[in-house]
């Protein structure tokens, strides 16, 4: 064999945090992968897409609920192993991008900027409460990431979506309540779904624990409703 030739291939059976594979299993068996010297710039699109949504569907997908009252919990153990970065990022971008309005373009910048602070704090303040716990600072502030997916869910529901009621109403004052009341109610919903997917998947079970997450989770969710 070429002693130059770049091999991108590589099998592994660690699952410590530290490992951080892109995809595969993660009930044990060895993970195959390929790397992306070698693969067209869609093929690798369409397997983080994959990834995320497989991330998501163990971290916030509401089905999730289901399985805390009636599952074995192994997910929840086995979600933070796997981590990364650009599903964080894309929501963050989503969000700072719903939640400004069109004659404040300096407010994305102090949204995107605020929005990775807030993760860093949760991330830190999870490290801090679980110091017998092997997972690394940076699984904590991916799985914070995937945790503000029903944020950006609010985010568009109601900057976007809402605002299309208030002008088929021709603005009257009744649809202004009305838009207010739903956007109340939309972060009440989005909160609880974030805080019970990222104290299910973090094991947060006491007060301690989970009341600074939901903190930093209200404070997100009430930007949009008064931005």
């Amino acid at each position: 064999m070429d002693t130059d030739t770049i091999e991108a291939d590589f099998v592994t059976n660690d699952l410590t945090p530290d490992a951080f594979p892109a995809s595969g299993s993660m009930n044990g068996e060895p993970i195959s992968q390929r790397g992306t010297l070698d693969e067209t710039i869609l093929k690798t699109f369409k397997r983080d897409i994959k990834d995320i949504n497989s991330r998501l569907k163990q971290v916030v997908y509401p089905s999730l609920f289901m399985k805390k009252f009636g599952g074995s919990g192994q997910d929840y153990t086995n979600a933070s192993v796997h981590c990364d970065l650009w599903a964080p990022l894309t929501f963050i971008i989503l969000y700072a991008v719903s939640v400004s309005p069109a004659h404040a373009k300096t407010l994305f910048s102090s949204l995107f900027v605020t929005q990775w602070f807030v993760l860093l704090v949760m991330a830190t303040h999870l490290r801090l409460t679980k110091p017998q716990e092997k997972t690394s600072l940076i699984s904590y502030l991916s799985v914070s990431g995937y945790c503000l997916f029903p944020q950006v869910v609010n985010a568009v529901i109601s900057r976007l979506l809402l605002p299309l009621i208030l002008k088929v109403a021709h603005e009257s004052p009744w649809c202004i309540r009305a838009l207010v009341l739903l956007r109340i109610l939309l972060m009440g919903i989005c909160l609880f779904w974030s805080v019970n997917s990222i104290s299910s998947v973090t094991k947060s079970d006491n007060f301690i624990e989970t009341y600074p997450l939901a903190l930093c989770f209200f404070g997100i969710g009430w930007l949009t409703v008064i931005l």
